[in-house]
């Protein structure tokens, strides 16, 4: 969902979308980021859990993943903010 929206984002950049649908557009990506990297913080303790528990390698790889999925929702949501905030809207 995360990406789909960056993605409806850019194409409305080119389509001319008005200027409150993409501030909303911007906004709901924020909630879907944030949601992102929350749930990924908890696939990181559930993976990491599991490799201390199982002792299987497949663990490490998907903790990574998560920590991945961490900084990319978490820095996508800072350059959104600032694409917000550069419109003259509000960061928040």
């Amino acid at each position: 969902m995360s990406l789909l929206t960056l993605f409806i984002y850019a194409v409305g950049t080119n389509q001319g979308f008005t200027d409150s649908i993409q501030l909303s557009l911007l906004r709901l990506y924020i909630a879907l980021g944030l949601f992102l990297s929350v749930t990924s913080v908890y696939g990181i303790i559930i993976s990491a859990g599991r490799f201390i528990k199982l002792k299987k390698v497949r663990y490490i790889f998907r903790t990574g993943t998560y920590v991945f999925l961490v900084v990319f929702g978490v820095s996508t949501v800072l350059a959104v903010m600032f694409i917000i905030t550069l419109s003259a809207g509000n960061g928040a």
